[in-house]
């Protein structure tokens, strides 16, 4: 599916944005993730903050967004999808490299939306900028966990 509308890049980024904060909350009750499980509950509500951030700057500038004919370009929705489901013997080791996957294409979304929306979109840019910001900082997070375990 082509994302080439506001109203369908939001849709598509509230459902990734539930699809990894409810990735989150299911490791941190995984007991192979207890030393995690603080940093996957808050990366969990974090998540859910930055779809709300967006959905707010979205509703400041859909009229905006109708009156210009803006519209995006480019963007497929196959090369952001995630597979959030993780096979019950999975190692911590790669529940982690699961979560920089996740990371990563998600702030590769964001990232993309942010360039292509900067024309007309100053909020929806801002907003996915930010956005794209955060993951990058939550995907450093889980690389230092990873380094760590691979030390173990």
């Amino acid at each position: 599916m082509v994302l080439n509308t506001a109203s369908a890049i939001i849709s598509f980024y509230s459902k990734l944005e539930d699809r990894i904060a409810k990735f989150y909350e299911d490791q941190a009750l995984n007991d192979k993730c207890s030393e995690v499980r603080e940093t996957f509950l808050a990366f969990a509500e974090e998540g859910r903050k930055h779809r709300d951030a967006v959905l707010r700057a979205y509703r400041e500038v859909i009229t905006d967004a109708i009156e210009t004919g803006f519209s995006f370009s480019g963007l497929q929705e196959s090369d952001y999808e995630i597979n959030t489901e993780l096979m019950d013997d999975l190692s911590f080791f790669d529940i982690l490299k699961k979560a920089i996957d996740v990371e990563e294409k998600s702030y590769k979304f964001c990232t993309d939306v942010s360039e292509s929306s900067r024309a007309l979109l100053a909020d929806i840019t801002h907003a996915f900028g930010w956005v794209a910001n955060r993951k990058a900082k939550r995907k450093l997070i889980l690389e230092s966990l990873l380094d760590e375990q691979k030390n173990v």
